[in-house]
């Protein structure tokens, strides 16, 4: 047997019972066998001999099996939007993962000051300290970067079984916690992310965890991960040639984004973000329709020609292709203008990639009102 068949018999060992029931009858080893002989149809392995394989149901297992070769990532979703929730569920995403939970459910109610309403939990930085006790009948589900806190679940007394998302090896744990409530989580140590679940109802918990996956792109349409989005000429670098009075007129005329929407997405990256793991991985995302976006729309082109001046005393360099703290999905009649949008550093303001626009301290309030994050400010924008 070849180590590409011992790490496949490993990895599909783990799988759950649906993965039986579906090719092997109920027969794991059928099911396993099934799996290697398909597999070496489809690629040439060198190599020959014998291995022992120990099977290891810890936490430590994964990154003990990944660490000598690169998880594989999950295709870019390019389907999105057909993945939207059910009318009593939605999606949540953060950190490259994203799962559902139920409609009616807050967000980032926890913490110093948290109430006893169920709550999704993402994208929480620095927040002031105090002994606020989560209520022993608070249902929540966060989304943060792994290794996780030492007081959520999936220590002893949980059941742990190794498990496959999207092609990427994790550890998935769930008990009872003493306070009554059904507890879980999804760790992908590969990704440095897990998802924490803890709620009243042992199927909701169960539902939740069932809908944990990896993405490339979340279902508001945002990456997850930083990319290069050109940013607008600056003064006197249009290209190419010179603008003619035509061309300046017309520009004038054109609003800065289309403005009647079909839909508005708002993807945040982070600000001045204090955790190393965290820079240039997706935060959070809202997808706003209808009236929401509209009214986005007006206020993104009532904003003042021209992007803020830079801080005194900042040494800049040109626009970074992928130096913003928030993007804009703008969708229009099939088309999608991208806005950056910075309020740090040398490029502040707003740039749609043909022109620029200032930010303000109440602009900003309402493109990162949806998303239900904190921001940090290095210098202060005008009201």
């Amino acid at each position: 047997m070849s180590r590409y068949d011992v790490e496949t018999l490993l990895r599909d060992t783990f799988l759950s019972h649906e993965a039986e029931a579906e090719e092997g009858g109920g027969d794991l080893a059928g099911a396993v066998r099934a799996r290697v002989a398909r597999r070496r149809r489809r690629a040439r392995v060198a190599g020959t001999g014998a291995a022992a394989v120990a099977v290891l149901v810890t936490v430590g297992v994964v990154p003990a099996l990944t660490g000598d070769r690169p998880a594989r990532p999950p295709a870019v979703d390019t389907a999105a939007q057909d993945r939207a929730a059910t009318a009593d569920w939605r999606w949540e995403s953060s950190l490259g993962a994203e799962i559902r939970v139920p409609a009616h459910w807050t967000v980032n109610d926890s913490g110093c000051g948290m109430t006893d309403a169920p709550s999704v939990v993402r994208a929480k930085h620095l927040e002031r300290a105090c002994a606020t006790p989560e209520p022993v009948d608070k249902e929540i589900a966060v989304i943060d970067q792994w290794p996780m806190e030492p007081s959520q679940p999936g220590g002893a007394g949980f059941v742990q079984r190794a498990v496959d998302v999207g092609g990427v090896l994790a550890v998935r744990a769930e008990g009872r916690l003493p306070d009554g409530r059904f507890a879980g989580t999804v760790t992908v140590p590969g990704q440095q992310v897990a998802v924490t679940v803890r709620t009243r109802d042992e199927a909701t918990t169960r539902r939740i965890l069932d809908s944990f996956r990896l993405v490339e792109t979340d279902h508001a349409g945002c990456s997850t991960r930083l990319l290069p989005v050109a940013p607008a000429p600056l003064p006197g670098q249009e290209s190419p040639g010179r603008p003619t009075a035509q061309t300046t007129e017309d520009r004038k005329r054109t609003p800065f984004v289309p403005g009647d929407p079909s839909s508005i997405s708002i993807c945040s990256y982070g600000s001045l973000d204090p955790y190393r793991e965290r820079r240039g991985r997706l935060d959070a995302s809202a997808r706003l329709t209808g009236a929401e976006a509209t009214a986005l729309a007006a206020a993104l082109n009532a904003a003042r020609p021209g992007g803020n001046p830079a801080p005194p005393g900042l040494a800049c360099a040109p626009p970074d292709p992928v130096g913003y703290e928030a993007l804009l999905l703008v969708r229009h009649q099939g088309d999608e203008v991208r806005v950056r949008v910075n309020w740090n550093g040398c490029t502040r303001g707003l740039d749609n990639g043909a022109s620029r626009a200032q930010l303000t301290m109440s602009l900003l309030a309402s493109v990162m009102r949806p998303v239900k994050t904190g921001y940090s400010l290095s210098h202060d924008l005008p009201r």
